[in-house]
């Protein structure tokens, strides 16, 4: 339907109408008004209804042509109810709110073996595209008094539907949402709008539709499906080294992250109900299980389950992302080192390498180790040797002690040089040792 406003005061009578939608970058803006900040509006804490849910289309989904065989054979297998959807007839009473409605006949056809909802009646616009917008003719002529408002109908045609369930834990998390999976099997492009759902001769309620073009598949929820109730449960598992590799010194880890999230669903219907389980897409994590999803949009994965009367139904999305690590061998302290030499993960080549490192880099601290002892002696020996030269200045130089201090004195001297000479030895074989350990590490490239 469209409601179309006659805002002259002139009567339009017999008026030949065109009504064209689309979306063009058009906008008014007031450059009179002065500019104020306003202040935000707090509101109280409603308890309301749930807002009409959007739903994108499936990216990775059939074309119509495909789509229209697998109706007939999904109906038996999956045991959903299938059928069609068509807007009330012309003339008939419409509420204000919705240009659009859809009727839900529940009897079944025996002889096709599908759902159907509605009669066929013709179209009563002829459509028409230009470039990105789209034109409908009205077939009869139009008359509506000055200042009057009517509703116009715009495509009166049975479409294909499907009744499902839709579980959005975001949305509602005790409960799916009911659904219909609309077809537009028309010729013509359908502009976005509330659309009223009626089952059974009775309204079931609200939708709202984004744009739909010929040929394409939208997802409408109208009502909180009460015979469906879902229980969730989250599950994160331990990080696992997946691969080590060793590239020029430095030390390449990939870790695994893996989450699990069960759905676990119960009908307490009669008849089977096919439901959606809606579970959010994100871009580092990759699917693990179930391999594919039943459909995929930007951000949402879809994953059909069958609930069968008073059973209860499980699905389990596994997920699992990685994580590269990059770490310096020379900045890490043996116990790291050895601990990715044991992993699981780690080749024998690697491991032997990284064992390899460990030894050198002991062998280097216990030459610094030794420096040290001899660089602590020669403090000590300073720390003695002041201690002395005070003494002496007290002293007479002819004493017994002044001499005794003298010879001391003459060893700690000796003994000095000799330690000098060791911590230069050393200092040249711990720079060695740590040159030729830089140039192995720089020679590996081992996975």
């Amino acid at each position: 339907w469209a409601i179309v406003e006659n805002t002259t005061d002139r009567d339009w009578t017999d008026v030949r109408m065109s009504l064209v939608s689309g979306r063009p970058i058009s906008f008014v803006m007031d450059l009179y008004q002065p500019l104020f900040v306003p202040r935000p509006v707090v509101q109280p804490e409603l308890f309301a209804s749930l807002a009409p849910q959007v739903y994108g289309q499936d990216l990775y989904g059939q074309d119509l042509a495909d789509r229209e065989a697998e109706f007939v054979v999904a109906g038996k297998t999956r045991g959903a109810a299938r059928g069609r959807a068509m807007s009330e007839a012309p003339g008939a009473p419409a509420p204000a709110s919705a240009p659009a409605e859809i009727a839900l006949n529940m009897a079944k056809e025996p002889e096709a073996d599908r759902w159907y909802f509605g009669r066929s009646v013709a179209s009563v616009a002829a459509g028409e595209s230009l470039g990105k917008l789209f034109r409908y003719e009205i077939a009869a002529p139009v008359s509506i008094a000055r200042q009057r408002s009517a509703m116009l109908p715009i495509v009166a045609e049975e479409v294909e539907a499907e009744r499902l369930a839709i579980y959005d834990e975001a949305v509602l998390a005790k409960h799916p949402l009911a659904g219909v999976r609309l077809v537009n099997t028309t010729r013509l492009d359908l502009m976005q709008g509330p659309v009223t759902i009626y089952a059974g001769g009775a309204y079931a309620g609200d939708a709202r539709i984004e744009d739909l073009p010929a040929g394409s598949e939208r997802l409408l929820t109208y009502a909180v499906d009460l015979d469906v109730e879902v229980a969730t449960r989250a599950e994160s598992r331990p990080e696992e080294i997946v691969t080590i590799r060793l590239v020029k010194g430095t030390l390449e880890i990939v870790r695994r992250l893996a989450r699990t999230k069960t759905f676990e669903l119960k009908n307490s219907a009669a008849e089977p109900e096919t439901v959606l389980v809606e579970h959010s897409l994100e871009a580092d994590w990759q699917l693990v299980e179930p391999k594919e999803p039943t459909e995929k949009t930007r951000e949402r994965y879809r994953f059909a389950v069958v609930a069968e009367p008073g059973k209860p139904a499980t699905l389990t999305v596994a997920e699992e992302r990685r994580v590269s690590q990059q770490s310096v061998i020379a900045s890490l302290d043996d116990d790291a080192i050895l601990f990715f030499a044991s992993a699981r993960a780690t080749s024998p080549a690697v491991a032997a390498a990284l064992k390899e490192v460990v030894e050198a880099k002991q062998g280097i601290r216990a030459i610094e180790t030794d420096r040290i002892r001899r660089e602590e002696e020669i403090r000590v020996v300073d720390e003695e040797q002041n201690r002395i030269r005070q003494n002496m200045q007290q002293l007479d130089r002819q004493s017994d002690l002044y001499a005794r201090y003298v010879r001391k004195f003459a060893e700690q001297e000796d003994r000095v040089e000799e330690l000098r000479a060791d911590i230069t030895r050393l200092k040249d074989k711990e720079q060695a040792a740590r040159q030729a350990l830089d140039e192995r590490l720089a020679s590996l490239r081992l996975d």
